[in-house]
């Protein structure tokens, strides 16, 4: 069925693009990148415990990515989106990465409402706004919108009303909900392989590879990595939930909280593929700061299990949270940003301390430019650190791999736009 949907969004937005030009509008664009990588493990995308896309066996000359976004009106007030994405690794095939209707039916009230149906991003990500969910401020992504961009979509519809406050000009409020399937293994690839930071989103019918030895190390073996991860299953034929409130003020402030439970059942599995119970509360800032800087910030916390309940824990039992804040400001076609975060990946009740841990920091410095209207060059340097032992010794030692661990990338790319204008270009 996913194959099916794939392959009729691929040839629907080929139909369209005959169709004519103000009200149909694509963006097509294609990375070429020169990766130097450092890392003392292998990429988690080649089934190590590396934290980042590439590592010393796969970097160089690479045409990391190619897209296609397509927005368009169907209908008066109807609306389509739909992105087809092309990736370097694992994954050669082009595939899905959103596709939904948009209904936007005129006020009649002082309320704006606006909903949505297909399969798409909730609206969490402050970093990821271009087409094709790209960031105009770094060529990698927070290890939250890393995560985000991996294992964390939905198959549902969303319904978000946005209100101005006449009392205090300039200020207006948004509340949002959703309801969907299709989002049962969240929380697998996370636990099992940790935190990440890269720019790589998975697919519609995407399957991720895992890592042999586990992030956080499973109470009983059914909780060990199996080969791959189908991260946009219908396991437990549950529906789960998220929901937003947002306020901001004159395009110079927004605070956005976010509650998200996919109430998946940890005990229900279709032959390897556990559903994972995963609950996470989110807050989000912006803010135009003096001299044309712009801060921006993401939290998330929560907690994921999977299996029988063993008692005081399941099979996997996890908490998490990650941070980050980034500074931003432009030049004319230049743009500078950098980006520090704090992350955590903990079992649940473990006193001992003689499980794994993911704990650690990343930090993100990028350069972006627009010398033309259809090309944009980046520069990046990324860094990811962490501690895997609570104790002096743990799982993870026991099975050979280093206490802490430090990836570090240096990346450049351009990116070529076919149809649609790079960001910045003025």
């Amino acid at each position: 069925m996913q194959r099916l949907l794939s392959a009729g969004l691929a040839l629907l937005v080929a139909g369209l693009a005959v169709a004519e030009s103000d009200r149909h509008h694509f963006t097509a664009a294609v990375d070429f990148s020169v990766i130097g990588a450092d890392g003392e493990l292998p990429s988690w995308l080649y089934s190590g415990n590396g934290k980042l896309r590439y590592d010393d066996d796969h970097q160089g000359l690479r045409v990391s990515r190619a897209f296609l976004d397509y927005r368009g009106r169907i209908a008066p007030t109807l609306f389509a989106h739909a992105v087809l994405n092309v990736n370097d690794t694992v994954a050669e095939t082009i595939d899905v990465t959103e596709a939904y209707v948009e209904w936007r039916p005129l006020p009649r009230s002082e309320y704006r409402a606006r909903g949505r149906a297909g399969f798409f991003y909730p609206r969490l990500s402050l970093e990821n706004g271009g087409a094709g969910w790209t960031s105009p401020y770094t060529l990698s992504a927070s290890t939250i919108n890393t995560w985000l961009g991996e294992e964390l979509r939905v198959f549902g519809a969303e319904l978000r009303l946005t209100r101005d406050l006449p009392q205090w000009p300039g200020h207006q409020v948004s509340v949002e909900g959703g309801l969907f399937y299709g989002n049962d293994p969240t929380g697998a690839l996370l636990t099992w392989r940790g935190w990440a930071s890269h720019d790589r989103q998975t697919g519609l019918n995407g399957k991720l590879p895992l890592p042999e030895i586990s992030a956080i190390e499973a109470w009983d073996p059914g909780g060990n990595p199996i080969g791959t991860l189908k991260p946009f299953q219908e396991i437990d034929n549950r529906p789960g939930y998220y929901a937003s409130v947002e306020w901001s003020w004159r395009q110079r402030v927004l605070l956005r909280y976010s509650h998200y439970d996919n109430r998946a059942d940890p005990e229900v599995r279709d032959g390897e593929d556990y559903a994972w119970e995963t609950v996470f509360e989110h807050v989000g800032i912006q803010v135009a700061l003096p001299w044309d800087l712009g801060l921006l910030g993401q939290w998330i916390g929560g907690s994921t299990k999977m299996g029988v309940d063993l008692g005081p824990w399941r099979v996997q039992d996890v908490d998490y949270d990650t941070t980050y804040l980034m500074l931003t400001r432009p030049f004319g076609r230049h743009r500078i940003s950098t980006r520090y975060e704090w992350f955590d990946l903990q079992p649940f009740n473990d006193p001992l301390g003689i499980t794994n841990q993911d704990k650690g920091n990343a930090m993100a410095v990028a350069w972006l430019w627009a010398p033309l209207r259809q090309l944009q060059v980046g520069a990046e340097y990324l860094q990811i650190a962490s501690e895997h032992c609570r104790s002096e010794t743990c799982f993870w030692v026991f099975q050979g791999l280093p206490r802490s661990t430090r990836d570090q990338q240096l990346q450049l790319t351009m990116r070529w736009y076919f149809q649609g204008r790079a960001p910045g270009y003025r």
